[in-house]
C-alpha cells in the first residue's frame, strides 16, 4: 500500500517537472517572438543559413562537451562580456548531469528577426534535443556576422 503511494507520488512530480518544462519552453519562444519583429519563418536571403546551422549544431557540441569557452568564444562582444565560462559551467552543468547522455537533435525552427529600432536582422533558431534522462530546449540568435548573440537553455 504504502509503495503504491510512493510511486504515484514520484509519477506526479516527473509530471510537473515536465510541465514546467513544457511551459519555460512556451514562456521562451514568447519571448524570443515579442523581443524582435518577425520577419515570417524564412532566415532573409542575406543570410548563409547552412553555415548559420552549423554554427548553432557546432555550439550545442560544445555544451554537451562542457567546453563553455568554445560557446562563448563564438559570440558577439556583449555576448563575452556577459558572462564568464565558469558561470555557464554553474548553471549548465546541474542541467547536463541530470539530463544524461544527448542522443539526437528532435526537433529544429529557424527564423529572421530585426531588432526593434528595424536596424539589424537576426536568425533565431529554437531546438529541442533528446537525452538518455529527458530534453532540453535551446534558443539561439545569430547575427549577420555568425556570431552567437544568446544562447539559451530550458
Amino acid at each position: 500500500m504504502m509503495s503504491g503511494i510512493i510511486e504515484r507520488m514520484i509519477d506526479l512530480a516527473g509530471l510537473l517537472e515536465r510541465l514546467a518544462g513544457l511551459l519555460t519552453g512556451l514562456s521562451m519562444v514568447i519571448c524570443l517572438l515579442t523581443g524582435c519583429q518577425s520577419l515570417g519563418t524564412e532566415l532573409p536571403d542575406s543570410f548563409d543559413k547552412e553555415g548559420m546551422e552549423e554554427k548553432v549544431l557546432c555550439a550545442i557540441d560544445c555544451f554537451n562537451k562542457k567546453d563553455y569557452q568554445s560557446i562563448l568564444d563564438m559570440g558577439c562582444t556583449e555576448f563575452q562580456e556577459f558572462l564568464t565560462a565558469e558561470e555557464f559551467a554553474e548553471q549548465c552543468d546541474p542541467m547536463l548531469d541530470k539530463r544524461g547522455k544527448f542522443r539526437e537533435i528532435v526537433k529544429t525552427v529557424s527564423m529572421g528577426c530585426k531588432n526593434e529600432e528595424g536596424e539589424a536582422e537576426y536568425a533565431g533558431f529554437i531546438l529541442v534535443a533528446d537525452y538518455e534522462d529527458g530534453r532540453i530546449c535551446f534558443n539561439i540568435t545569430i547575427n549577420q556576422n555568425m556570431e552567437l548573440m544568446e544562447f539559451l537553455v530550458r
